[in-house]
């Protein structure tokens, strides 16, 4: 078997567990940086490989070596029995999930009858607050094994759906397929809806993920870490932290700063995040314009073309917002 998840902590469970097969971790936090329509998988990795890098989470040539050994194991899929797909319900799993599903919709799976199974899950009933597949041990994770289901054609015309909305210029499709029910991918709505709450808000151009972690300077938080426990708190499925610590750099950053720098890993609110917080002052405008991808999606300049309206639970065109 190969069984790909998303991360090391999973193929730690899977080790202890003694889980038969090749071990696969997908690693890229796909919410983070520009993911454009690529002409291949190839191609993308070099795109994702520069953007971590330029995040400071590694060395370039280190994670375009560990991306293309990645590709190459996905693409010798074939060489196995089975494929189990592991991923859980919390948005960077179900984009890595839409991602994998994509790839696969596109080869020939009925040649040398290929199979593909998929475990996924967004509770336990052994873990009262169940956040993620690596919080399960090697035993819980080898009993969730017998449990596995054929990936059907829905599944894969699913992903080849949401994954090209996704990696598209235009957010529009993404949006319409946020608001549909997919009953074989019960979790994806719920991630789509929260990817488009990173867009800047009609309100005062920040995301939630900004907005939370103003609410934790206003609270008393100071160091990165208080930051990341108490926007952790205000989410369902939380996010990773060096996530996280992007957008509590870039708060901290500019023309305009929100947050005040205290050493190394300390923030405190300042006079612009307070503005910011009472609706009185616009992030992207404090800050002299934007510029953010959201998958293929790229806000440049000194108005984003889309916003996120809360209330509506909608995207909007920036004249709406004027």
């Amino acid at each position: 078997m190969l069984h790909i998840t998303n991360g090391d902590a999973v193929l730690e469970g899977f080790r202890n567990g003694g889980v038969p097969g090749t071990y696969l971790a997908w690693r890229d936090p796909l919410h983070d940086g520009p993911v454009p329509s690529s002409r291949s998988l190839e191609a993308l990795s070099e795109v994702r490989a520069r953007v971590l890098s330029g995040f400071d989470w590694g060395e370039y040539a280190e994670m375009r070596s560990g991306f293309a050994e990645r590709d190459r194991t996905l693409g010798d899929f074939r060489s196995h029995d089975e494929t189990v797909l592991w991923f859980e319900h919390d948005l960077y799993d179900q984009l890595q999930l839409l991602q994998i599903l994509d790839w696969l919709s596109r080869q020939d799976l009925d040649q040398d009858g290929a199979r593909i199974s998929l475990v996924q899950i967004g509770e336990h009933p052994e873990v009262p607050s169940f956040h993620g597949l690596g919080e399960l041990s090697g035993a819980q994770l080898a009993r969730l094994l017998p449990a596995r289901l054929p990936v059907t054609q829905g599944e894969l015309a699913i992903g080849r759906e949401g994954w090209e909305a996704f990696c598209a210029p235009d957010p529009t499709a993404f949006l319409h397929l946020a608001r549909r029910s997919f009953p074989e991918m019960p979790f994806l709505s719920a991630a789509m809806q929260r990817c488009l709450e990173e867009y800047p808000s009609v309100r005062d151009g920040l995301s939630r993920t900004e907005q939370q972690l103003l609410a934790a300077g206003a609270s008393g938080a100071r160091h990165r870490q208080e930051y990341f426990a108490a926007s952790s708190r205000a989410e369902a499925c939380p996010w990773g932290d060096l996530s996280v610590y992007l957008r509590l750099d870039a708060l901290s950053a500019g023309p305009s700063p929100a947050l005040d720098r205290i050493g190394a890993h300390g923030f405190a609110l300042n006079d612009q995040g307070r503005r910011l917080l009472a609706g009185e002052d616009d992030w992207l405008r404090a800050r002299d314009g934007v510029d953010l991808w959201i998958g293929g999606v790229h806000l440049q300049g000194g108005d984003a073309r889309w916003r996120w309206d809360a209330t509506r639970r909608t995207l909007v065109g920036e004249a709406a917002t004027s």
